[in-house]
This record gives C-alpha cells, structure tokens and sequence, in this order.
C-alpha cells in the first residue's frame, strides 16, 4: 500500500510541475519535458528561465483583420502558444487568456507571479529561487483578458452539431457580437460574430455535411473539440485542428483553432479517425475514438 501512496504523490507531484511549467513555457510539449527532468518547482522554474521565449497568439502580433475572405498568411517560425489537456490541471488557474497574458510578460516577472500569486510561495521564497524582482510591478504588467466562465452543454452539442452539418448561420449565432476568432500559425484574426462566419465560408474546406468530425476536449479548463476533416482522395478523416473556447453566459467570446496537429498526440488523440457510419446523422452510434496511450 505504501508503494502505491508514493506512486501517486510522485505522479501528482510532476502533474504539478507540468502545469507550473507550462504556466511559465506556454508550450506543453516543453512543459512535459522540463517537468521529467526536475524534481522540485524551484529547480523546474530555474529550467523554465533557462529556456523562457514569448509564445503568442495571432491577437498579440496586430490588429484584426476586416478582410474575412482575403489571403491568410502563416508564420510557421513563430513559437505559438499551446492548449494544454485538462489531465495536467492542478487546481489553480490555468486559461488560456491568462496563459496568453503570462506569455506578455519579461520571464523573471512571469515566473515572480506565477510563484507567488498562483503558487502561493512567499517574497523571500522567490527571492532565494530566482533573485529578488518586484512584484508589484509584475502585477501591474498582467493584464489578462476575460476568462471561461459557464460551462453549457446544450449549447455545445449545438454548436457540435452545427459544424458537422456545415451550417454556417447556425455556428454564427454561437458567437457574441465582438467574439474573437484566431488561429495559429495564421496570423489574421477575426472580431465579430459575421466576420467569424465569412471566414468559415470563405476558408473551411468542408463542403457538405459529414466533412467534419468534432470530438469533445477540456483544455486549459475550458470545452473545445478535435475537429477532424474528410479527406476526399481517400475518404477518411484527418487531424485538422484543435479549437478551444471561452464561453460566458451570452455565448462563445474567444475560440482559439490550434492548426499544429502534433498537438493531438498530447490529447491522446489519433491522427485518423476509422469505422465512422457512412452518415452521421442518420441515427447511427457516434464515433467512438481510442485514445492513443501515453508511455
């Protein structure tokens, strides 16, 4: 019994270090990384400090777009911002606009408010870790946008259901008026709920009900889905993108469309989804999607 108590404590121990970590690196898959090679939050912020670049999102690098059906452009060397699967919470705040806002400032600032304000560790503590920096000023430079704040599940299944049908004035009236719609590493991003909907218009490749598959994720404490788009020269369903969304009780306020499909392998997600029914929406059984194992 003994050994079992310590095998979880040490599992929730690097589950701590993973969320701190990727409170500090805004990247999970760097989060893990730093997190097996450390044994405490001190050594790991060290690491982290070590390592620390800002990780944007488009919205941190210009102003929207007002040109929905016009040219994306991608910055591939960009280092962007990562979700993280809700399995690495551990407790304390982790969303993603405060990610985003963390990312904004100087790593040293980060990493002094991250330890006392979310890790709940005393000045001096910090001061010992990583050297003495003021806090109050740290504090002055976090400037996080609105968070998650209702869950809704009908709304969800609705807006599940509208995708995958491919109906975009249904998906429009899911958004706010100044909801905000980006997707890295696009750099355009859109405000509003019609600019939302010419964007998907214009540049969704789905074509006909079907094309689509969303699968329901937790990110950052927030709903989102693995959408899966239908490849037409094999008819198949490939990892498309991962969208995370900020909801209140007026609608969806953000939705973040992570593009970068490696990240489906942090979600345990496959990159294909097999033995769909020919019509989903036909009374046939959902697709049930297996998780991939995590060593």
């Amino acid at each position: 019994m003994a050994g079992r108590v310590d095998e979880v404590a040490a599992h929730a121990g690097e589950r701590g270090r993973v969320a701190h970590c990727y409170r500090m690196l805004g990247s999970i898959t760097e989060a893990e990384h730093v997190a097996a090679r450390t044994t405490s939050l001190a050594t790991a912020t060290l690491e982290c400090l070590a390592r620390a670049a800002e990780r944007p999102l488009p919205t941190d690098l210009g102003e929207p777009s007002d040109h929905p059906e016009g040219e994306l452009h991608q910055r591939p060397e960009v280092t962007w911002l990562e979700p993280i699967p809700d399995e690495f919470g551990d407790g304390r705040p982790i969303g993603l606009d405060l990610i985003a806002a963390l990312q904004r400032l100087p790593a040293r600032h980060r990493a002094a408010l991250v330890l006392t304000d979310i890790e709940g560790w005393s000045p001096s503590q910090v001061s010992a870790a990583i050297g003495s920096i003021d806090i109050e000023e740290a504090r002055s430079l976090f400037k996080p946008l609105p968070g998650h704040a209702a869950d809704q599940g009908e709304l969800l299944d609705r807006y599940r259901e509208a995708f995958e049908q491919y109906d975009v004035p249904s998906i429009v009236q899911f958004f706010t008026d100044d909801a905000i719609w980006e997707m890295p590493p696009f750099t355009s991003w859109f405000r509003g709920a019609r600019n939302i909907g010419r964007l998907i218009s214009t540049h969704c490749p789905a074509e006909k009900p079907g094309d689509q598959v969303l699968i329901p994720i937790k990110a950052n404490g927030q709903p989102g889905f693995a959408v899966y788009m239908r490849d037409p020269a094999d008819n198949v369903h490939r990892a498309f993108q991962l969208q995370v969304l900020t909801l209140t009780a007026a609608g969806i306020i953000h939705a973040v469309a992570f593009f970068d499909t490696t990240l489906f392998d942090a979600f345990n997600l496959p990159d294909l989804l097999a033995g769909l029914p020919p019509h989903l929406y036909d009374g046939s059984p959902r697709p049930h999607v297996e998780r991939l194992h995590r060593p």
